[in-house]
């Protein structure tokens, strides 16, 4: 059942029956020209990867290949995600899946196509029937949905890594000899343009996942130089885990760590989803931006609100262990900053500096003293609409003028 495509491709074709792909009008060396010509000098420039596989079907049924469904999958470089695969189908958007990691673990992972190129490094070429329902569950459903071949190639990457691409079809006699050898010598041509354009979303979800998402755009743009720098206006938040040297003293460093985790869980995922960039973990600390993208920081201090009291919330309603040991303080402010990069020869950083950043920071720290998790400067707490309080005017390390700090009302007080 499962068999390399060449010698030994599934034959399809009658004896009497012509070199020429009844299917279409041309040679199948002209097809396979074609195609590859394609590939090497427009393919490469697709926009990502769903693009590519949908052009290369597109291309492929051109020339009389009768694929119906087509797949891509690709292993990624995410905290969350094993991989991207991208599912197209005849006369569809193309699908994008992002398994998360530990699929690999799952009956259903281990009973897939998937797996079996995967591991053995072989292409899988399959007419599918009632065996290959026993042996790949997967190709069941295929099978319902009319499929009558299905043919699964392994890509290896540069790195050795091995990658996976499909096609399948519902002709009644499946693919031919000729369409397999078109898509077994597309396969060598196909892979190093798959794995230029894939990388060019691993490189930037990857440079997301540590410097955040517009830092990581604007390297990816070419913002690499020390001293590229601009200016920008956002709403600050800046979340601290109260008692953090005390625990490091207490507890064992895994341990730690666990409730680290745990803390910037109970803050970045409302950052994310208002719209926030998280800029910086430093320590126990998070330093969220919301920037302003017009002359009305209202809607980004709303946004900065919102996570600051998703945050409270998600802590009041964490496990007793988790309320046990961690408590949040919250600064927020509105303000420029200087943001773009700074260090030293080829060892730079991607962040944000100024005199706002500074206050924000100070801020933070007079959350123990006036007894409440949630503190803002007046240019933030006019940014909103919730009713605010002034608790009083501070001296602020470092600054010369007293800072005035505002409280939420106590209606809306989570402390």
């Amino acid at each position: 059942m499962a068999r390399a495509p060449l010698p030994g491709w599934r034959q399809t074709r009658r004896a009497t029956e012509a070199p020429t792909d009844a299917r279409s009008p041309t040679l199948p060396g002209d097809r396979r020209a074609k195609l590859l010509r394609w590939l090497s000098e427009e393919g490469r420039f697709a926009a990502d990867s769903g693009g590519l596989l949908a052009s290369l079907c597109e291309k492929l049924a051109a020339l009389g290949v009768p694929i119906v469904r087509a797949t891509t999958h690709v292993r990624t470089l995410h905290p969350e995600f094993r991989g991207v695969a991208r599912i197209w189908r005849r006369g569809e958007s193309t699908e994008i899946r992002t398994p998360r990691r530990g699929i690999e673990f799952t009956s259903d992972y281990e009973n897939s196509p998937i797996q079996y190129v995967v591991k053995t490094g072989q292409w899988l070429d399959a007419a599918l029937d009632e065996t290959t329902d026993r042996q790949f569950p997967i190709l069941a459903t295929l099978r319902e949905q009319g499929m009558t071949h299905y043919v699964m190639a392994p890509l290896v990457f540069s790195n050795r890594v091995v990658n996976a691409m499909s096609w399948a079809t519902d002709a009644p006699g499946g693919f031919t000899q000729a369409d397999g050898e078109m898509l077994r010598d597309l396969v060598p041509v196909f892979v190093p343009v798959l794995e230029a354009t894939a990388g060019r979303r691993i490189y930037s979800e990857l440079l997301a996942t540590y410097v955040g998402r517009d830092p990581g755009e604007r390297i990816m743009a070419g913002a690499v130089q020390r001293g590229d720098v601009h200016r920008l206006k956002a709403a600050m938040l800046l979340a601290d885990m109260r008692g953090f040297s005390r625990l490091t003293d207490e507890l064992p460093e895994e341990r730690v760590v666990e409730l680290l985790n745990g803390f910037f869980d109970l803050v970045v995922p409302g950052v994310i989803a208002r719209g926030g960039d998280v800029l910086k973990y430093v320590g126990d600390a998070v330093i969220a931006i919301f920037a302003v993208p017009g002359d009305d920081p209202a809607p980004a201090c709303r946004m900065a609100l919102a996570a600051a009291q998703n945050a409270l919330a998600a802590l009041a309603g964490a496990s007793p262990e988790i309320r046990q040991h961690v408590s949040i303080d919250i600064a927020l402010h509105c303000g420029d900053a200087a943001y773009g990069n700074i260090g030293s020869g080829d060892r730079l950083d991607f962040t944000a500096i100024g005199r706002d950043l500074n206050i924000l920071s100070r801020l933070e720290l007079l959350c123990k003293e006036v007894g409440r998790p949630l503190l803002m400067t007046d240019a933030f707490a006019a940014g909103i609409s919730e009713p605010v309080f002034e608790i009083g005017h501070f001296e602020l390390r470092g600054f010369r003028r007293h800072q005035p700090v505002y409280g939420l009302g106590q209606q809306d007080d989570t402390g």
